[in-house]
């Protein structure tokens, strides 16, 4: 691996900069198309072993369409991860240059030693509409709340007027994706495929299909890491600490919470895996439901890997 490039870029909405692990200085360009297909072309696909760069709130979105474009590795780095390393390091000044070298460095020294699993990237149009039907529902909770508190006419009739508007927009979104999933085939299929498990509903389907494209393509224990649904475990010394879930992908979390719920009722199987668990086993109801909820994921994975709807015995 010692002749292959990693690459670290630091993103930031007007601009780029981008260091390769032990050359002499970064490089600065524009965060624009041109000027990313400009730089891009310039490297040997053949030589770059991985691109490294951090999330940013959407300003990553044209560095990660080209990267796709061009066929190059890349992996998008938690700042979490990030920092770690700057510590592990003894770094501390930081500016883009110098983000830009730390993650070219984490690329190469961490990244590398994990072996290198290709991202899959999710349908764009789908994603940016399942974010948004997610914003709107959230909005819409806000003011349902406020209008259950509020008690002046005028403001219960602005309330009013904005809760209508937002189911309005809402209807609008879910018809947007539903049309979207219907007019792409392969899409279609997988959503009937997943559709076929009792207790999973159109939002959770695409909700997974919008954000997790990994789905089918890992096995049970890396999709449930992936999501944030493996337990943690923590320990030292004497002591033993509650394993935890978390991180992954709360988005795709919050769906599979609401379909476990709904498959412990209408879910033959999974409602007897959960009452196994709080009657026989002792297990709290939280805790069950989230092993529940990790059961959903894996049967879920499955389907989408075998390309298959379920069948009761497979669960």
């Amino acid at each position: 691996m010692t002749s292959k490039l990693f690459i670290g870029i630091d993103v930031s909405k007007d601009w780029l900069d981008i260091a390769v692990h032990d050359a002499s200085r970064p490089t600065r360009i524009a965060n624009t198309p041109a000027a990313l297909s400009a730089f891009l072309a310039t490297l040997a696909p053949a030589r770059v072993a991985l691109v490294a760069f951090e999330p940013t709130g959407g300003y990553e979105r044209v560095l990660r369409q080209a990267l796709v474009a061009a066929g190059l590795p890349f992996a998008r780095v938690h700042p979490n991860e990030v920092i770690a390393f700057r510590q592990q390091c003894g770094l501390k000044a930081k500016t883009d240059a110098g983000d830009a070298r730390l993650l070219a460095a984490f690329a190469a020294r961490e990244l590398a030693r994990r072996g290198l699993t290709p991202l899959c990237e999710a349908d764009p149009v789908l994603q940016e509409l399942a974010v948004r039907r997610r914003q709107v529902v959230d909005l819409l909770q806000a003011e349902r709340c406020r209008m259950a508190l509020a008690q002046a006419p005028g403001t219960r009739e602005s309330l009013a007027a904005v809760i209508g508007a937002l189911e309005a927009s809402l209807a609008r979104l879910e018809a947007a994706l539903a049309e979207h999933i219907a007019a792409h085939a392969d899409l279609a299929e997988r959503a009937a495929q997943l559709r076929s498990l009792k207790g999973v509903g159109p939002v959770t389907v695409h909700t997974l299909l919008a954000e997790l494209p990994e789905l089918g393509r890992l096995s049970g224990k890396e999709i449930a890491a992936l999501v944030g649904l493996a337990p943690r475990t923590r320990s030292s010394g004497k002591t033993r600490a509650r394993a935890t879930t978390g991180h992954g992908r709360p988005g795709v979390r919050r769906v599979l919470f609401n379909a476990a719920r709904a498959a412990i009722r209408f879910n033959p199987v999974l409602k007897g895996f959960y009452e196994r668990l709080v009657e026989t086993n002792r297990r709290p109801g939280k805790v069950a439901l989230t092993a529940v909820m990790r059961k959903l994921l894996v049967i879920l994975n499955a389907i989408a890997r075998d390309h298959q709807p379920w069948k009761h015995h497979t669960a």
